[in-house]
């Protein structure tokens, strides 16, 4: 009975070593990809090309992305007993939450930073969204609940509306660019400004980074909820 186990970590440990040896350079690049690379700094400002990619060049789909966490927390909510788990009820002990209370506001601030940074460095709305759930999902398991949902305003309710109000703001800003003759989600011109690289670049990718990390951290906190029984 033990030689199964042995032999499942010991592929486990095969592939994860694989996947650390040197990988053959290509000598060329898809079409598509070469093109985002020559073109998306041109086109959108933006210097982090994957932001670029899901925002503007495939903004739609990345919106149906976001909906799917939408769907996700609704599904949760319908399938998890809404009774409180017990774990979750008092929170843990008085040396970690110390802990947590000083490490908290660097987190917040971090993902304040990826969030607006999303488009002129590795980051983003998904990541600096997941890192703010991340944060709320800390404090109500280390202090409990009740004591989270009473003395911040990470609650179920104010988590519905911020991520309706996100979902909101995403297609507000793809239907600006309709009266001005462009299609859904369009990367404006009169959002236009700045040096690439800079903070004030992109146009209005960085709008899209805010309202979708609100979406995406309140629908994961959603999620989170409905699992811990929170409701």
């Amino acid at each position: 009975m033990k030689v199964l186990p042995l032999a499942i970590c010991l592929a486990l440990a095969t592939g994860l070593f694989l996947l650390l040896l040197p990988v053959p350079k290509r000598t060329f690049l898809p079409p598509a990809s070469l093109e985002y690379t020559q073109r998306s700094v041109k086109d959108t400002g933006a210097i982090n090309i994957v932001n670029a990619v899901l925002f503007d060049y495939r903004g739609f789909d990345s919106l149906g992305e976001a909906t799917v966490i939408f769907a996700a927390a609704t599904a949760f909510k319908l399938l998890f007993d809404p009774r409180p788990i017990k774990l979750f009820r008092y929170g843990l002990s008085p040396m970690v939450k110390t802990g947590i209370g000083i490490f908290a506001p660097f987190m917040f601030i971090f993902a304040i930073y990826v969030t607006l940074a999303g488009h002129i460095s590795p980051g983003g709305a998904f990541q600096g969204g997941v890192i703010l759930a991340t944060l709320s999902i800390l404090l109500a398991v280390v202090y409990g609940l009740r004591f989270q949902m009473r003395r911040t305003a990470a609650t179920p309710r104010a988590a519905t509306i911020l991520e309706s109000l996100g979902a909101l703001g995403i297609i507000s800003i793809g239907l600006m660019a309709l009266p001005l003759g462009y299609s859904f989600l369009t990367n404006l011109p009169v959002f236009q400004g700045g040096l690439p690289g800079t903070l004030w670049s992109a146009g209005s990718l960085p709008l899209l980074n805010i309202t979708a990390a609100v979406k995406v951290g309140a629908g994961f906190y959603l999620i989170f909820q409905a699992m811990a029984g929170g409701e």
